[in-house]
Order: structure tokens, then C-alpha cells, then sequence
């Protein structure tokens, strides 16, 4: 008997909301690769635009939620509506290449409870895009190597459905459900993981230079909640600085980048900074907040 033997069937959640002009690119990377036993679910957030006849029109089957309820939400509604024993998240923003759902059969095949898949961030012409592709956020070594517990994003996250049955899917928060996600399953005693080492997927980011600072920003904010919220199961929380010292040491950071790499664009170096800043001042702020109350 070979693995493939083994090997269980998949299903393919993505949450989406207004997402119409990325969903050629994401599902028709996906739907080429699903097997008879296979599943893909798109949840159509109670997009304004054209989403969810889009991916109809592709070959997804279509969830449609009457008022919107943010991606976790959508991702619960979607691995409840289907039956197969591992489920595969990811989002509109993301284009799988030809080696993903083989890679994460072989990986199910040895039963883990949660499977987590290399990405790369594709690059663009805009600030934006340049600086998130040399970022590469979301790389796997970062995320298993947590001081607390390995988490990935659900940016190309599978788990176990039985795993997500015993901790009741996600909780439903603006941001940092995944990480959420995978801490309480480790906790509840599942914490068989699989790393996917090597590319099985590429991630777009967003164009545009205030959409990636929000981004950040809301990333400090998650951060700050998650190690709050599991503070007393072990997760070490930043004692949070003044908002004044933080931008003063970013000012500081900022003029040596410039001068250190006089080579690159300094649009580049200065909006690295601020997502760095972003996320730095949120975090403190957000750790404040809950400290206080």
C-alpha cells in the first residue's frame, strides 16, 4: 500500500467579500487540482459587487451569507457545510501553484492535526506590493517558531476536521483567528503539525500603501489580543512603550536605513518603516487597553 492509498479527500474554503476581479486567478489554480472526492466551497460574505456569480460561474459552489459576518464567520460556514476529513483555508488573494492539494493530501495522509504550507508574497510595480513582497510575511519558519505555539495563517492553513469539531471552529474577532485557531487545538491536546516546506502557494498584496498600513496596524492589534487572551496558558506578552519613544525610535531607524542603503528607493525604506511603525503603536496601544480593563 502506497500513501496515496492513504490519501483523504479535501475541502477548499475561501471567505470573500467584493472580491470579483481576484477570483479568476484563485479558483482556476484550484478547481484544475480537486478530485471527485474532493470539495471547494467559496462563502460570499454579502458582497456588494459580483462575487458570488463569479464563482459560480467557475465551477465553485456557492455559500451566500444575508449580512456580513467577517472572514472567520465565513470560514465556519463553509467547513460546516461539507463532510471531508481535512480542510483546506486559504482566500481570494491567494493563487495556488500545481503541487498544493498533492502536497496536502501526502501530508494528510500521516494524520496531523494541522498542516501548514510555504507561501511567497508576489511582487508588483506599486510601493505597496514592492514592499510586501520583500517583506515575505508569510513564510512558515516564523509562525513555528513562536515563543509560544506554532500557528500559520489561514492564508494556506488545513486542519484536521475533527480538530476543528472538538474546539468549535473559529472564534469569531477582527483579526488573529488563526493563530487563535491553532492555539486552542494544541491546547486541547492535538498537536501533531505538518510543515509543507517547500512553495505551494503565492499570496497578492494589497496595491496600495494605505491598504497595507492598515494591514500592519490591524496585525499589532491581533498580536496584542492573542497574547493577552492565552497570557495565563503561557504566551509572553511585550511590556507595551510609550507611543513617543516608539516613533522616536522609528525616526532614528528610519535615517539610518536611508543612509546605510543609499542604493534603494527610499519610497521603499520609508514605508517598511511606517507598517513596522503601524504595527509597533497598535500592538501598545491595543496592550494598553486590555491591560487597563
Amino acid at each position: 500500500m502506497s500513501w496515496k492509498d492513504l490519501e483523504p479527500p479535501l475541502a477548499v474554503v475561501i471567505p470573500a467579500r467584493n472580491v470579483e476581479h481576484l477570483l479568476a486567478e484563485c479558483l482556476s489554480a484550484l478547481l484544475g487540482q480537486l478530485r471527485a472526492d474532493d470539495q471547494l466551497v467559496l462563502v460570499d460574505d454579502s458582497s456588494n459587487d459580483g462575487t458570488a456569480g463569479v464563482a459560480e460561474r467557475l465551477g465553485a459552489r456557492v455559500i451566500r451569507r444575508d449580512s456580513a459576518g467577517g472572514p472567520y464567520a465565513a470560514r465556519n460556514d463553509g467547513w460546516r457545510a461539507t463532510t471531508q476529513p481535512y480542510v483546506l483555508f486559504t482566500d481570494a488573494r491567494c493563487i495556488a501553484n500545481e503541487k498544493l492539494l498533492d502536497r496536502v493530501r501526502e501530508a494528510a495522509s500521516r494524520g496531523p492535526d494541522l498542516i501548514f504550507g510555504e507561501m511567497g508574497v508576489r511582487t508588483g510595480l506599486r510601493i505597496a506590493e514592492r514592499v510586501a513582497a520583500e517583506r515575505q510575511h508569510l513564510r512558515v519558519a516564523p509562525y513555528s517558531a513562536d515563543s509560544f505555539l506554532p500557528f500559520f495563517p489561514t492564508a494556506c492553513l488545513t486542519v484536521r476536521r475533527e480538530a476543528l469539531e472538538a474546539v468549535g471552529g473559529f472564534r469569531i474577532v477582527d483579526s488573529g483567528g488563526d493563530a487563535d485557531l491553532c492555539w486552542r487545538i494544541q491546547l486541547s491536546g492535538m498537536r501533531k503539525i505538518h510543515e509543507i516546506t517547500e512553495p505551494v502557494m503565492e499570496w497578492r498584496p494589497r496595491a496600495t500603501v494605505v491598504a497595507l498600513l492598515q494591514q500592519w496596524a490591524k496585525y499589532g492589534r491581533s498580536s496584542a489580543w492573542l497574547r493577552h487572551e492565552f497570557r495565563s496558558r503561557g504566551a509572553t506578552a511585550p511590556t507595551p512603550r510609550p507611543t513617543i519613544r516608539i516613533v522616536a525610535g522609528y525616526v532614528i531607524r528610519l535615517l539610518r536605513r536611508i543612509v546605510e542603503r543609499k542604493a534603494k528607493d527610499v519610497r521603499v525604506i520609508v514605508v517598511t518603516t511606517l507598517a513596522d511603525l503601524a504595527c509597533d503603536v497598535s500592538y501598545a496601544r491595543a496592550m494598553r487597553a486590555l491591560r487597563r480593563g
